[in-house]
């Protein structure tokens, strides 16, 4: 049985994506592969569970990186924040398992952009911002866990 076109070019994007992930193109072709890939699980055919395998791998993989690159420079430059940050945001829209990790790095990645943002403020907004981020944290674990015990 032949693969469906919409597998096989998001194979191809996303493969770029992850050479060139830094870059607003690796961005770009990371968001298409995505959606290609979402368009194949959306569609229930037989392919829907290799595509949501591919998502699942490439979220591991590319997480891994964004969580290594903030974790091991704690200088990281604004810019490069919002790009990893948008880079995990994009998993989002893929209905694929997201690594574990996930949240974890997206508030990671949020914390270092507030230290970034707040730099030269008052200590009270940068905690503001802080508590803020800490609220929405346990709204989603809360969220989590209601889905976990099927929303009982």
């Amino acid at each position: 049985m032949r693969e469906p076109q919409e597998l096989t070019k998001a194979r191809r994007c996303l493969a770029r994506a992850e050479e060139v992930m830094s870059s607003a193109d690796g961005l770009a072709q990371l968001v298409e592969g995505l959606a290609l890939l979402d368009d194949v699980i959306g569609a229930g055919t037989a392919a829907a569970s290799t595509a949501r395998n591919l998502a699942a791998s490439y979220a591991a993989r590319i997480y891994a990186r964004v969580r290594d690159a903030v974790a091991g420079d704690a200088q990281l430059p604004e810019p490069e924040l919002e790009h990893f940050f948008k880079v995990v945001l994009a998993f989002d829209q893929v209905g694929a398992a997201l690594p574990e990790s996930a949240q974890e790095l997206k508030i990671a990645v949020v914390r270092r952009l507030i230290d970034r943002y707040y730099e030269g403020h008052p200590p009270e907004k940068k905690k503001r911002a802080l508590d803020e981020l800490a609220q929405l944290g346990r709204r989603d674990d809360a969220r989590e866990a209601s889905a976990d015990d099927g929303g009982l």
